[in-house]
Formats: C-alpha cells, sequence, structure tokens
C-alpha cells in the first residue's frame, strides 16, 4: 500500500508541550506555501514518475491543516489530482483539525474536497490543564467543534486525549475519557505526554516549576482501555481504538512498514527500503524545493538489517495484531521460536505477553512495557547471528 503525508506547518499558537516543526499562524505566507509544496509535489512525480497514481490514503498533518484557508487547500489538492491523486478515488482522505480553527465553513470547504475523516486534538476538558499545556482553544469550544464534526454524516470522526499532564490526576483523565466516548464517535486516540527539552513546557520542567508523576502513567493508560473497551471500542494500537471497521488505514500502513511519500519541511517518506526527508526549517525546505529538490540535499536513512528487524519488532508488537514469527523468519531470522524462547518465556511467565499461533501479542501490562519487551526481543535476535 502506498500512501501520502501533507505536512501543513501552521498553527494559531504553537502548545507548550509540542517540538514539532511548526510555526506561527502568519496569512502573508499562506499562497508562498502552498505554490512551494506543490512544486515539491510535481518535482516528486518527474523523479518517480507514476509512482504518486498508486495512492490509497492521502493525510494532511501539522501543525494544523485547518488552520490553512480553503483556497489554498483547494490548490494543494488540484495539484495531487494532476500527478494522479485525485481524492475521489482514495480509500481514505484524512485531515487534522484544531478547535480553535473548526466552524461550519472550515468544514464543509474540507468536504467538498473529499475529506471523509478528520482527527479532532481536544487533549483535555479540563480548562486549566488546556491552559497549562499552553492550547488555545476553551472547553466549550473543543465540545462545539465535536458536536459540528460528529453531526456531519458518513464523516468519519477520531478524537485526540493526552494524559499525564502536570498536575493531572487519574480521575481527571478517565472521566475525560468517558465524556469524549460518549460522542457518536468511532475512534478514539490518546497519548501519553512525552516532555521534550526543547519545548516550552520541557523547560518548565527542567526549572522545577511543574513535574510529571509518572507514577500514575499506568492506572491512566490501563484504565483509559478499560473504559473504551467497554463502550465498544477495540486497541488496534497502543494509542488508537476504533469501532470494528473503523481503523486509520493511513497509520496502519506506517505501521505495517508500507510506502509514502512526505510533502512539507521535514516530512518523511519510505520508499524502496530508504527512508529520507527534505530540510525541516521553513526557509531552507524553500530553497531546496525552489532548487529543483535536488537528492543531495536530503537527508537519507537506509535501514540494515538490524535497523529493520527493530522496526519489525516494535511496529507489529505496538498493534493488537501482533508480532508473527513467520514475518521474522521472512526477514532472514532462522528458527526465531527456539531462538528467542527464554526472553519470550521470561515475559509469558509474567503475564505481559501471550504467544498465540506463532504470534507474540502483548497483554495486560505488557502494553506498559513495550519498550522493554521490543528492546529485549531484539538484543535476543540480533545477538543470535
Amino acid at each position: 500500500m502506498f500512501c501520502v503525508y501533507l505536512h501543513i506547518p501552521f498553527c494559531k499558537k504553537v502548545c507548550d508541550y509540542c517540538d514539532f516543526r511548526v510555526m506561527p499562524a502568519q496569512s502573508k505566507l499562506y499562497k508562498e506555501y502552498t505554490d512551494v509544496i506543490c512544486k515539491q509535489i510535481v518535482c516528486f512525480e518527474s523523479e518517480r514518475p507514476g509512482l504518486l497514481k498508486a495512492t490509497e490514503t492521502l493525510y494532511l498533518g501539522g501543525g494544523t491543516p485547518s488552520a490553512l484557508p480553503p483556497t489554498y487547500l483547494r490548490q494543494i489538492f488540484e495539484c495531487l489530482a494532476s500527478v494522479g491523486v485525485a481524492a475521489g478515488r482514495l480509500r481514505e482522505v484524512s485531515m487534522e483539525f484544531n478547535p480553535e480553527s473548526t466552524d461550519e465553513y472550515t468544514v464543509e470547504s474540507a468536504l467538498s474536497l473529499g475529506v471523509n475523516r478528520v482527527s479532532l486534538g481536544l487533549q483535555t476538558f479540563d480548562a486549566d490543564l488546556l491552559k497549562l499545556v499552553g492550547r488555545s482553544h476553551s472547553v466549550e469550544r473543543g465540545l462545539e467543534s465535536l458536536r459540528l464534526l460528529t453531526s456531519k454524516p458518513n464523516l468519519q470522526v477520531n478524537a485526540d486525549l493526552m494524559f499525564d499532564l502536570p498536575g493531572q490526576t487519574v480521575d481527571g483523565f478517565l472521566a475525560d475519557v468517558d465524556r469524549l466516548s460518549d460522542f457518536p464517535l468511532n475512534h478514539v486516540s490518546f497519548y501519553g505526554l512525552n516532555v521534550s527539552p526543547r519545548s516550552r513546557l520541557g523547560h518548565r520542567v527542567s526549572r522545577g516549576e511543574l513535574s510529571v508523576n509518572e507514577d500514575l502513567y499506568e492506572p491512566m493508560y490501563l484504565g483509559g482501555v478499560e473504559i473504551l473497551e467497554r463502550k465498544g471500542f477495540e486497541r488496534y494500537e497502543v494509542s488508537n481504538f476504533a469501532k470494528p471497521g473503523f481503523e486509520s488505514s493511513h497509520n496502519r500502513n506506517y505501521w505495517d512498514r508500507g510506502e509514502y511519500a512526505g510533502f512539507g519541511p521535514g516530512a518523511h517518506s519510505y520508499i524502496g527500503g530508504t527512508r529520507f526527508y527534505a530540510p525541516e526549517i521553513y526557509p531552507r525546505w524553500k530553497d531546496y524545493v525552489n532548487s529543483e529538490c535536488p537528492a543531495d540535499a536530503l537527508m537519507v536513512d537506509r535501514l540494515n538489517r538490524d535497523d529493520e528487524l527493530m522496526e519489525l519488532i516494535w511496529l507489529s508488537l505496538r498493534q493488537s495484531k501482533g508480532l508473527r514469527f513467520e514475518d521474522l523468519r521472512a526477514l532472514g531470522i532462522d528458527n526465531p521460536e527456539s531462538r528467542s524462547a527464554a526472553c519470550v518465556n521470561k515475559w509469558i511467565r509474567k503475564d505481559f505477553v501471550i504467544n498465540k499461533n506463532g504470534i507474540l501479542h502483548l497483554k495486560g501490562r505488557g502494553w506498559i512495557f513495550m519498550d522493554e519487551i521490543v528492546t529485549d526481543l531484539a538484543n535476543a535476535y540480533s545477538n543470535l547471528e
């Protein structure tokens, strides 16, 4: 499966926890940005003619794609159609929204372009926590946006929450999950806060002004899972939950190590076993595109066998469908069951992993210890050449 990702870097306000390549929305840059990303798309098509015609899903992320005025979004969609990525024939066309830029006009404009799946960044229903982490919307605006999006027939809606925020309680987060899952949604995501030292929030934590209680991570996560499962959502990835049949095809392609092309500053691509991305800083990315996208300006990461092994284990185990020994054999690991038996049995005894018909699945608290289990397995295979 082949997918396309578009990075829209503009935000009304950069959240305090954010360390992505984003920038405050500046209307004077909208046309320039649109022209440049379209030029990058055409450049890619010239270098790899016909590849984009294989696209099955399109994802607009950021930043805040809904902050880019519909006129410019239409120009981008028309450019994509000109190289064979016509929204109307795609399996899934997803777009991220934030409450402050979600209104009737913006939503209807997106629908008219072919968007059929949206992801709304709510993060929390606690007004104090929203302010603490630098979100620019109010609780009521978040609720209004949720009501608007879920009122649109045939639009698949995901909503995001965050947990383990500074000062957040277990009961507070579980109340958020309970409240959100009462809406007519078919997909919910929640993510534990990752405090980047580069972010404003990270600076405040390092100065001792704020703290994150890591002991609350487990009860928040497991409690949230329990609520969603009780309401008919199935965990198909460590942070993603869907009613049956409503999983994100685009994200699944990433986790299944499918190929994709990314456009915009710092957007990553994965083609032919090689990962690469253009310059991340906006002026440098613009210069790269205006110089006809020279290959020697790309950051390139060619995966070796150990890289592929780690990715396979990590991306498989983070999904409910698990890690197949058959896939390890396809990667050149002989007798993977016996070669990792000691490692696997250790985690089975802890009741963190189950081996079901030659497939390893995380279970219970194993989802909390996923990183340790992945590292343990990768070491077991890497050390047995």
